[in-house]
């Protein structure tokens, strides 16, 4: 049961990673770096760029492809983080460092735009409700702190 929840958890991820200004049209591209310049005398260094928001592209392509290729990029622990007994969250043990997010090894996944997700009904209901959502919002925490990761979900 906690797998498919992971799995959801990675998918989250994946549509805050994917999301960059020139996706491959058929796959979101997930290495949060612009293509090489091409004006004249420029090293034709990579520029990493933060990400700022999530297309609607993006989701639908998760949503119908499923986080298998997300999954080469980011893995969680195989147990959940438990506190007092219960369900908490999932821990990002490794994670793509060229993905300019805020989110890194250590974090804690507590939620996914408000919903927590532990169980597959929780992750079926969360990734539907992705699919009209304003927004992608992670909840997280770092050292015990909690923080949030929210990308408004663009046409």
């Amino acid at each position: 049961m906690a797998s498919i929840a992971r799995l959801f958890a990675c998918a989250a991820m994946l549509l805050v990673a994917a999301c960059e200004s020139n996706p491959e049209p058929k796959m979101p591209r997930l290495d949060g770096i612009d293509p090489a310049p091409e004006f004249p005398g420029q090293t034709g260094a990579r520029v990493k760029t933060p990400i700022t928001s999530v297309k609607r592209a993006d989701v639908k392509w998760t949503l119908d492809n499923g986080p298998g290729y997300f999954l080469q990029n980011v893995v969680l622990e195989e147990w959940p983080v438990m506190r007092d007994g219960k369900f908490h969250g999932f821990k990002i043990q490794s994670i793509n460092d060229t993905w300019i997010i805020d989110l890194k090894a250590g974090d804690v996944v507590t939620r996914v735009n408000g919903m927590v997700v532990e169980k597959p009904d929780d992750a079926i209901s969360c990734l539907r409700a992705l699919e009209k959502a304003p927004a992608l919002k992670v909840d997280y925490e770092r050292n015990g702190m909690p923080r949030v990761l929210e990308l408004p979900i663009v046409d």
